[in-house]
């Protein structure tokens, strides 16, 4: 999967969600930079190569910014990897609500 879609989330808090996916080449996977969109996205990559056959997990975190309440919002992270093609784009969304 290369989206996921919080729902409602609240400004101010931290949601985080786990990417998995799995090493189907027959070379280890290396991930080489994982960047968001935004400063209010982090992404986490994972160290480690993943072997082939194994399943990898890349963590992603999103901290609603003052500004985006109110609205829906898509982030964007672009994944760098020793694969073809290189970059590979997974997207995650979130209604923002103003939190009480």
């Amino acid at each position: 999967e290369n989206e996921h879609h919080f729902g409602n989330v609240f400004f101010p808090s931290e949601n985080m969600y786990t990417f998995k996916f799995k090493n189907t080449g027959n070379a280890p996977l290396t991930i080489i930079s994982a960047t968001a969109s935004c400063g209010c996205t982090i992404p986490n990559k994972p160290e480690e190569p993943i072997l082939p056959g194994e399943i990898g997990e890349l963590d992603v975190i999103f901290r609603p910014k003052e500004g985006q309440a109110g609205t829906s919002v898509t982030k964007k992270i672009t994944v760098i990897a020793n694969t073809e093609p290189k970059e590979t784009y997974i997207n995650i969304k979130g209604d923002v609500l103003k939190g009480m």
